[in-house]
């Protein structure tokens, strides 16, 4: 009798099914026809082969080739996701556009005598892209029997919207309190036009510090890093020159200011530590411009391989002007 009271455990589940049902979530987000067991397989292997392919190129010890591997395979496994998680919102993004539409044909079709699944199925448009091929799926699990509200909910579980899973949550509850599902839907679709009209002006008031944020970034922070290493350059071409040039200067430059203590880093080391730095820049900035803009850091990410490629042209390019420009003082340092 204890026995059969005992609560039940809940089932423990294993990191590679974890790891499988990441990857079937963005699957079923992107509306992709691929077996989630097979994309996660081909993802580990392509990921490893590549890992091991970077370690051999650059010819490091085996040790480092180890944590190399490792990160190259977290990398391609980054890029992966953040590339269907951009994919998911922007598909639910059009549902969200589209979504107060449809709610709207919905109910100007349940006025009209049909039945509210029919309603739904009628509703579905090819000008609907993502939201059509929900309904149509959500249509035929209707067909076979299942209740229009777990019909309308499991509708959620192929989008990644919060906006789409709050509508037919209310929705719902509005069906099981017995209120009208055609005024329901219109009063629905009327706050989310309302919601949409409100993030529009939200969104034109904080566009202004979004395009400083990038400014400060693509801009800003190469230029100072490009004066900078270059300024370096000739200070460390100077340490050296003097540090050759006999025992009394060189005891004299050891105590003078930036002169003074061991040469520890290399032009070649400066200018690595500023490239990393404007990536390391760019990267925080767009997540930063991504939560100002839709409220999720990985949606700025979209943005920073095009905003990574124009800091590091414009550093490249303002070092290259000033040696064009001053290389004669690197020349005479030298």
């Amino acid at each position: 009798m204890a026995a059969a009271n005992a609560p039940i455990k809940p089932k423990r589940v294993g990191l590679i099914a974890s790891y499988r049902n990441v990857w079937a979530k963005m699957i079923i987000y992107n509306a992709m026809d691929i077996n989630p067991r097979a994309f996660s397989l081909y993802l580990i292997i392509a990921s490893i082969a590549i890992g091991v392919a970077g370690s051999v190129f650059m010819a490091i010890s085996f040790p480092l080739s180890i944590f190399t591997t490792i990160g190259i395979v977290a990398a391609v496994h980054l890029v992966v996701y953040s590339n269907m998680y951009l994919g998911a919102n922007s598909r639910a993004g059009k549902v969200e556009d589209v979504l107060p539409d449809f709610l709207s044909l919905v109910a100007s079709n349940i006025r009209s005598g049909l039945t509210p699944d029919k309603a739904l199925v009628v509703s579905a448009r090819d000008e609907f892209g993502p939201l059509t091929e929900a309904i149509n799926k959500a249509a035929k699990k209707s067909m076979t029997g299942m209740p229009l509200d777990e019909v309308m909910l499991g509708m959620t579980e192929q989008i990644n919207s919060n906006v789409l899973e709050k509508t037919m949550t209310q929705i719902v509850e509005g069906m099981h309190s017995g209120g009208d599902l055609s005024e329901l839907l219109e009063k629905t679709a009327l706050d989310i036009r309302k919601f949409r009209s409100v993030k529009k002006e939200v969104n034109s008031i904080i566009l202004n510090y979004e395009l400083f944020i990038i400014a400060a970034i693509t801009f800003g922070a190469p230029m100072l890093y490009g004066v900078s290493t270059f300024l370096v350059d000739i200070m460390l071409i100077i340490k050296k020159k003097i540090g050759g040039g006999g025992e009394a200067i060189s005891q004299l430059s050891g105590n003078v200011g930036i002169f003074k203590g061991k040469l520890l880093f290399t032009p070649e080391g400066v200018q690595l530590f500023s490239i990393l730095a404007i990536s390391i820049t760019i990267f925080f900035g767009c997540m930063a411009v991504g939560v100002m803009s839709s409220g999720k850091r990985i949606d700025g990410l979209k943005y920073f391989p095009i905003l990574a490629l124009m800091g590091l042209a414009l550093l490249f390019a303002i070092r290259f002007g000033l040696t064009a420009v001053l290389g004669g003082m690197l020349n005479g340092a030298g």
